[in-house]
């Protein structure tokens, strides 16, 4: 099976699985039922959230490069690495553009999905 999905390296994904196709294919529907329950809590961030940002953009780091979402993975890491710093600006900054990104990359991952007819695993 040929897995393209745009911003995904599926390559890098499934050699964190062991190659095995089953376990990425699980990672994929985890990130798809996931990252949007996340994404929207990083939302409306502030001085009073950015240590629960920090938190919620790890996660989605982590799961990011479990997949082979490199540049997911590595905007996450920035913005967690910010909101630790207590850095909102540079957290606000980035924040809407990455919440654009990342949605976009999960509706890519949902339409090749069901384009291959793969439902919950």
């Amino acid at each position: 099976m040929t897995i393209e999905i745009s911003g995904v390296n599926a390559d890098s994904g499934l050699e964190l699985c062991d190659g095995d196709l089953t376990i990425y294919l699980r990672s994929l529907h985890l990130y798809v039922s996931s990252v949007p329950v996340t994404l929207e809590k990083m939302r409306n961030v502030s001085a009073e959230t950015l240590r629960n940002y920090s938190v919620n953009a790890h996660g989605i780091k982590s799961i990011s490069e479990y997949i082979g979402a490199e540049e997911a993975r590595k905007t996450a890491k920035e913005l967690e690495a910010m909101a630790k710093n207590g850095d909102l600006a540079g957290v606000l900054a980035q924040n809407e553009s990455f919440i654009k990104y990342a949605g976009n990359l999960v509706d890519n991952i949902q339409n090749w999905l069901k384009k291959n007819n793969i439902s919950g695993i």
